[in-house]
């Protein structure tokens, strides 16, 4: 019998893990599931309300509908999600660290990929939805979005293994981040274009790696938009960094994290 290779292994390791959270996600709460679809389509006539009472029913390149979609779904189920799963990993993997194959990492993968499956079946229903409604809402370059995608899902990851690590020395970062979830939202372009910004703000928003995500995966799925901030090397600098960062704080420190 050939012994298994360590890539094998931990292949499985994650595979079964990534059941066990996908089984544990869905499962339990079916209303908690269906909000994952009903947040979105709350704020998409939320805000066409809201922008219709200005008399701003489309921004000139896409419909208000297509435009929240556009920016708000990447950002909550790949950044939001991805970012707080990957955080809360010690917690939900302290059942499973007594198996000798399974590590922290392990758990912060599996868990990551989960989020970026849900969202890609919540995507293509919400998108499939609002075609069917009448919207023009298909992608006009469909891979370009998947690949920023997984681009802000590597940086959601990146940061989440080092808000992990740095939760071991002080559990206050979790509410930290937590209570900065509404201002990012806000500060990153979720909801409005970087054009009606004036053009003097817009060094000081570019600071931001989270709003060249946004307008990347923007100018991807409307054909008629172009940011004038939008920077993929500076945005791949970030998850560069944050990736090193996060896998060598990760390296120095697992054997502490799970001890304690």
């Amino acid at each position: 019998m050939r012994a298994r290779s360590a890539f094998s292994i931990q292949r499985n390791v994650i595979f079964a893990i990534f059941l066990r959270e996908m089984n544990a996600r869905f499962s339990t709460y079916t209303l908690g599931n269906a909000w994952i679809l009903i947040e979105p389509i709350l704020l998409i006539v939320i805000f066409s309300v809201l922008f219709g009472l200005r008399g701003r029913g489309a921004f000139g390149y896409a419909d208000s509908e297509v435009f929240i979609l556009a920016g708000f779904v990447p950002f909550k189920l790949i950044w939001q999600t991805t970012l707080k799963k990957v955080m809360s990993s010690k917690g939900a993997a302290r059942g499973l660290l007594g198996f000798r194959q399974i590590r922290l990492f392990d758990v912060m993968i599996a868990r990551s990929i989960v989020e970026i499956c849900i969202f890609l079946v919540a995507g293509t229903v919400l998108v499939a939805g609002m075609v069917w409604i009448g919207f023009d809402a298909v992608p006009g370059d469909t891979l370009l979005v998947l690949f920023y995608c997984l681009l802000f899902w590597l940086l959601a990851f990146g940061i989440g293994v080092l808000a992990c690590v740095l939760g071991d020395f002080a559990r206050e970062i979790e509410k930290l981040i937590a209570l900065m979830s509404m201002p990012l939202m806000i500060l990153s372009a979720v909801f409005y274009p970087m054009t009606i910004i004036p053009a003097r703000y817009h060094q000081i928003m570019s600071y931001n790696p989270l709003v060249h995500a946004n307008e990347l995966i923007r100018e991807a799925w409307l054909p008629l938009y172009t940011s004038p901030v939008a920077d993929f090397e500076y945005l791949m600098t970030w998850i560069l960094c944050t990736m090193a960062l996060g896998i060598a704080s990760y390296r120095l420190r697992w054997r502490r994290m799970v001890a304690s």
